[in-house]
């Protein structure tokens, strides 16, 4: 006789669930790094607040992967001139 918990009923949308962390923890760094940038920090500075940040939140599972994550935003952030990314205004543009 099967019992019913033997097959949970999951719901399709759980699936793509780590893809949608995923992206939200990457949107939320680019918002934070664009912020830094605006306030006049660093790149370094920006990536020790950020990696403190995710230390914090993710006290008990951080990992090199996150750390890398951050690294990679914050140098696209601050290597790229976006609008809405902030800086100086510049003549050339």
């Amino acid at each position: 006789m099967p019992f019913s918990w033997y097959h949970p009923d999951v719901p399709a949308e759980y699936a793509v669930a780590p893809e949608k962390r995923r992206a939200m923890l990457e949107r939320e760094l680019r918002e934070h790094a664009s912020l830094l940038r605006r306030l006049g920090y660093g790149a370094e500075e920006a990536t020790e607040r950020l990696v403190a940040g995710l230390r914090w939140d993710f006290e008990l599972h951080d990992s090199a992967a996150q750390r890398a994550l951050v690294r990679s935003i914050v140098h696209e952030i601050f290597t790229t001139r976006r609008t809405g990314v902030g800086g100086p205004p510049s003549v050339d543009g």
